[in-house]
């Protein structure tokens, strides 16, 4: 991609308490990922050379707002943006094979069109529209996020407790309310905790985007017993 949209409330929102050097890290990454439109590599010592910055500010936002797979670190919100661009680039295609965009005609009342007219051809819109279907897959039923709001009630009151929006957004993008209990339940144990307590407690996208209620070190019955040693 040459270019993307930045959205400078959101960016704002959700970056508020990195260091100077993570939002530059962050930023560096996000150039890196639109400039090759896929995954960043999981080799991590590169991708800091190639970011300028040190291996350890590079992991730690790697992990934050991307999600390690097998094909390198995603991003959803990057994802989609490539998806949008790749689908103009199609239709700015198209338009093109067809000699560009149709010229506004006046309709001409009381005439009927002879067949030796040729057809009119198809607008941007109708292209997109049929770019859209072309691209379409059938799916499941969307995943709910009803149970988000007992999680993020859940959650102490902190200076961490930022990104609401995405937060619900990736409960949503995953089905997390299937795991509404386990996930509450790991929650209010570990508010408990010295750790949480002192206001070291992640921000929640950051407990979300790494599984933490999946760690064994904080499942209920482990905090339980530190507490009773």
């Amino acid at each position: 991609m040459i270019w993307y949209k930045f959205y400078l409330g959101d960016y704002i929102t959700h970056t508020l308490h990195l260091s100077d050097a993570e939002d530059l890290a962050y930023r560096r990454l996000l150039d890196l990922y639109y400039l090759t439109e896929r995954p960043i590599p999981l080799e991590t010592e590169s991708v800091s050379r190639k970011i300028r910055l040190d291996l350890d500010i590079t992991e730690s936002v790697l992990k934050e707002f991307f999600e390690r797979t097998e094909n390198g670190y995603q991003n959803p919100r990057c994802d989609d943006e490539i998806a949008k661009y790749r689908r103009q680039v199609e239709t700015n295609r198209l338009l093109g094979k067809r000699g560009g965009r149709p010229k506004k005609t006046e309709p001409k009342p009381n005439r009927n069109r002879t067949e030796t007219e040729p057809e009119p051809k198809d607008n941007p819109k109708q292209i997109q529209i049929q770019i859209q279907k072309k691209n379409k897959t059938p799916s499941s039923a969307a995943p709910t996020a009803r149970r988000f709001d007992e999680f993020w009630a859940a959650w102490p009151s902190s200076k961490r407790k930022v990104g609401k929006a995405t937060a619900r957004a990736k409960w949503q993008r995953h089905g997390l309310d299937d795991l509404a209990e386990q996930i509450i339940a790991n929650v209010l144990a570990l508010k408990g905790t010295e750790q949480w307590t002192s206001g070291f407690e992640p921000a929640p996208l950051t407990y979300l985007n790494q599984r933490r209620w999946e760690d064994q070190e904080n499942a209920p019955g482990a905090i339980l017993q530190r507490r009773v040693l």
